[in-house]
């Protein structure tokens, strides 16, 4: 019995030393160390299916060269936790946007995608996890969970044909956002 309570205080300064109880003493991200613009430097969806074409969104959806007056396509980290991601949309040169929330991790975001069109042409997963890169100021999505997309807007921003091709179609995105220029 007085062993048991020596040992007791023991393990109760460990838990204490441990911080977050997840053994790795790491905090999550903070709002305002990721907050700011980041210019949307790659977007792509890759299916699944390797017969079928890569997506290249900046080559078939988001104008990358906007006309005069558009904005180019960013997405604003907010402070308070929420984001906006606004492009120019390469056939109507209309702006598009849509506003979602974030969750922080260790190293990465995660960005809530809310189901709207905007989202949907963008061929983006539900949840879309960017790992975060400090000293690049850089935000690089998690590819290796996939997801699936409507045959319709895939076969859009692949500029193929939906002839053939099942009703969704899985795979993965390609994102990266950058604060600075492009890589």
């Amino acid at each position: 019995m007085r062993r048991t309570l020596v040992l007791l205080p023991a393990f109760a300064l460990l838990a204490a030393c441990d911080g977050d109880g997840g053994g790795t003493g790491s905090d999550p991200l903070r709002p305002e160390e990721v907050a700011g613009v980041y210019s949307l430097c790659t977007l792509r969806f890759q299916p699944s299916q390797t017969a079928l074409p890569v997506a290249d969104l900046l080559a078939t959806v988001v104008d990358t060269t906007p006309p005069a007056g558009r904005p180019e396509a960013t997405i604003a980290l907010a402070p308070n936790g929420t984001y906006d991601l606004a492009y120019t949309a390469q056939q109507t040169s209309f702006l598009e946007q849509f506003r979602g929330s974030i969750h922080y991790r260790q190293d990465a975001v995660v960005l809530s995608v809310p189901l709207q069109e905007q989202a949907s042409i963008l061929l983006l997963p539900r949840s879309l996890t960017l790992n975060y890169n400090a000293g690049a100021r850089r935000l690089t999505s998690d590819t290796r969970v996939p997801h699936a997309v409507a045959r319709a807007e895939y076969a859009r921003a692949a500029g193929i044909s939906e002839e053939g091709l099942q009703n969704s179609i899985n795979g993965t995105t390609a994102a990266v956002f950058s604060a600075g220029a492009c890589p």
